[in-house]
């Protein structure tokens, strides 16, 4: 009987030290969560950067006109094994006359990254909390 209440005891200690662990570990997220988000916008302004070079390729391979992000993997000038979407970004370009736009938008707000960006033709990339919604010229400059 003695013996019986022992490991209940410890089977009890036992339980408790892994509530603790588990409690525990929950906490730390949050800090993961920002330091992967600082990553993936790290790796989001990344990329978008390498589409503007890739459009500065293109422009002056085309005579001047600048490409669909499906034209500029079709050129191999960018790569995208995702079909668009990097490290919960997802990625757009717009060709306009004259120019293109090109914004990254975190998929989770909050989790896969806060900020969104945006580059135009003339190389300068802008960022801001959108709260999901994509970044434009008359956002502050990174």
């Amino acid at each position: 009987m003695k013996y019986l209440s022992v490991r209940l005891v410890l089977i009890a200690l036992v339980a408790a030290i892994l509530a603790a662990c588990t409690n525990q570990q929950q906490q730390q997220r949050p800090e993961q969560s920002v330091l992967v988000t600082a990553a993936n916008e790290t790796a989001a302004l990344a990329r978008l950067r390498s589409i503007a070079g890739a459009e500065a390729q293109y422009q002056v391979e085309s005579g001047g006109e600048y490409g669909t992000l499906d034209q500029l993997i079709a050129k191999r000038y960018v790569n995208d094994p995702t079909h668009g979407k990097l490290t919960g970004y997802r990625f757009e370009v717009q060709v306009k006359p004259g120019g293109f736009q090109a914004t990254a938008v975190p998929e989770k707000v909050g989790i896969s990254g806060k900020r969104s960006f945006y580059v135009d033709e003339t190389n300068v990339v802008h960022a801001a909390d959108k709260k999901g919604a994509p970044a434009t010229a008359s956002d502050p400059e990174v």
